[in-house]
């Protein structure tokens, strides 16, 4: 979760930076600046290493972040399990009114 309280995984989802198919939320100079290709992640406020360069600014680590592309791991994982999804529906269906019609 980021600070003020909103998942990672909708940044994963809907792409970053020059990918982001939703508003861009940052705000800063550089990020503006930069054709919301480029940011900056302080090392201090992340939980893990992340693959991003490192620049040091005023004695400060920062992560020099870039966009990603979108991964719509939700709607590919239903469409992909469509067909079995259905046949697991009907069949739960087919299981109560059988119960109901006792």
């Amino acid at each position: 979760m980021t600070e003020n309280g909103q998942s990672y995984l909708w940044f994963e989802y809907f792409g970053t930076g020059e990918y982001a198919e939703q508003e861009h939320i940052g705000k800063t100079k550089h990020f503006i600046e930069s054709g919301y290709t480029e940011w900056y992640i302080p090392v201090n406020k992340v939980g893990r290493n992340l693959s991003y360069p490192i620049v040091t600014i005023s004695g400060k680590q920062f992560y020099v972040a870039v966009g990603s592309k979108a991964n719509h791991f939700l709607g590919d994982a239903e469409f992909e399990s469509r067909n079995e999804n259905v046949e697991k529906a009907k069949n739960v269906l087919e299981k109560m009114l059988k119960e109901c019609c006792k």
